[in-house]
């Protein structure tokens, strides 16, 4: 088995929990956060007796990783450095109330040198709607300490078709966002996951989804950042050229990857699995030295193969169609696919329903 190339560290911990989101997190705990430190790096450390990890590409991701104390983020981010030595592209998440110069100057000197800013809006409303805890002007400030600490690969996440939100102001975020000059912009249209708030109020019938207005928004948010030089290179995400998020591409195109933290998935060998979802127990797993996986998966080459294709028809550099030459008749016939260079790629009306399209190659 080749060496493993991308590792996920996981940090479930926000200053606020935020009503869309579903990931497994929870209001940032002091008390909790040595502990958590302590047990990612142990579970780092038995997994190494296992996987042979060289990383090219490390991604500590959350939840919130900015919102541990500088001493122990110090102390994670050390520690993976000792354990793995660093990557050529190191990525944390960063949130605009939460990274001090102290932080943002501490990362840089251990290597990290790609920041995502979870700016989600610069409009009060929406962010109030959101339930962020910051206002536009953390976000500049926020923008401002990695610029000066050195980093110089910096992405802004963004969220549109928030619920009452006109637009008009989304048009304004989109322009904020492009003048601070980030490398990399993820703009996502808003989703109302399960065991949500967010889902309940729309279940509820006190929100009411515009899919015909989401559509323009998406593309025509797709067309003002490639206006401004930010090619799309996936369905969300956008760069300048050359500063494409590596560490997401490998999920795209099927690479194999560890993740270490609470709910955090790995796809090594033909073996796929995700840490138990619970702290507590994450934390005793620590203690006992035994750690417990859940959804464990075998991983095969005809799963593999399909889902390069579900992953890598949403990106630019498309997918070798070989062995799925029905569902992509079955596409290019319906105008959602078209093929170059013997590369398969979504085209614009395909990107409006890339999650249908995905389905067609999900394994029955």
């Amino acid at each position: 088995m080749s060496a493993v190339e991308h590792l996920y560290v996981h940090v479930p911990f926000c200053p606020r929990v935020c009503p869309y989101c579903a990931f497994y997190v929870m209001p940032a705990d002091r008390r909790r956060s040595g502990p958590l430190v302590d047990a990612l790096l142990e579970e780092l450390r038995y997994r190494l007796r296992a996987v042979e990890l060289r990383p090219r590409t490390i991604y500590v991701g959350g939840g919130t990783p900015s919102a541990l104390g500088t001493a122990d983020l110090e102390r994670l981010i050390g520690g993976l450095v000792g354990l793995v030595g660093g990557a050529a592209e190191f990525t944390i998440e960063v949130n605009p109330t939460t990274l001090s110069p102290e932080k943002a100057g501490m990362l840089r000197a251990f290597g990290v040198n790609r920041a995502s800013l979870g700016a989600q809006s610069f409009d009060p409303a929406a962010l109030a709607t959101l339930g962020r805890q910051h206002g536009p002007e953390k976000i500049l400030r926020t923008f401002d300490i990695l610029r000066a600490a050195g980093f110089a690969n910096i992405g802004l996440d963004l969220i549109y078709g928030v619920p009452g939100q006109a637009e008009p102001r989304w048009w304004e975020t989109l322009q904020s966002a492009v003048s601070l000059g980030p490398e990399h912009i993820s703009a996502y249209c808003l989703t109302y996951e399960e065991d949500t708030p967010f889902f309940d109020r729309l279940a509820a019938g006190e929100w009411v989804r515009d899919e015909a207005r989401e559509a323009g928004l998406f593309l025509g948010t797709r067309r003002a950042l490639e206006e401004s030089g930010y090619a799309a290179y996936e369905v969300s995400n956008f760069s300048r050229p050359g500063f494409e998020s590596e560490h997401n591409l490998a999920y795209w195109r099927g690479r194999d990857y560890l993740g270490v933290g609470p709910s955090a998935v790995s796809t090594v060998g033909g073996r796929r699995w995700r840490a138990v979802a619970d702290l507590g127990r994450y934390l005793a797993a620590a203690r006992e030295g035994d750690w417990p996986e859940e959804e464990v998966e075998r991983v095969d080459e005809d799963l593999r193969r399909r889902e390069r294709m579900m992953f890598g028809l949403r990106t630019r550099e498309g997918v070798g169609g070989h062995g799925f030459e029905d569902e992509l008749g079955e596409l290019r016939s319906a105008g959602y696919a078209e093929e170059s260079c013997g590369r398969w790629r979504l085209t614009e009306e395909g990107l409006l329903r890339a999650d249908a399209v995905a389905a067609l190659f999900a394994r029955a």
